[in-house]
């Protein structure tokens, strides 16, 4: 999935590989090492890039999917974790 950050007046296109993590979850981890010099770098310094860039990519899957996502800040593991919201798609399916 390719995402792009308005961050510092410049534009950065990031594209991220989805993977299912156990539970109600996926992981969002940067496709390649050109995409996560790109995120970082689209980090505006004294940002805490972890909780920006989740709420961002969050914020995507909801617009993409149509019911909530949450960032999962208790992911272990590489790139960024999140949680759907089983009573919104439970919801969705009825």
């Amino acid at each position: 999935m390719k995402v792009t950050f308005k961050m510092g007046g410049e534009t950065h296109r990031v594209e991220f590989t989805i993977v299912p993590t156990k539970g109600a979850g996926f992981s969002s981890i940067a496709k390649s090492s050109k995409d996560l010099e790109t995120l970082q770098r689209a980090i505006p310094l004294g940002v805490t890039g972890d909780d920006l860039i989740g709420k961002i990519l969050a914020g995507q899957f909801e617009k993409k999917l149509g019911i909530p996502v949450d960032v999962d800040y208790d992911h272990k593991g590489a790139g960024y974790g999140f949680k759907i919201d089983m009573y919104s798609l439970v919801k969705k399916l009825k």
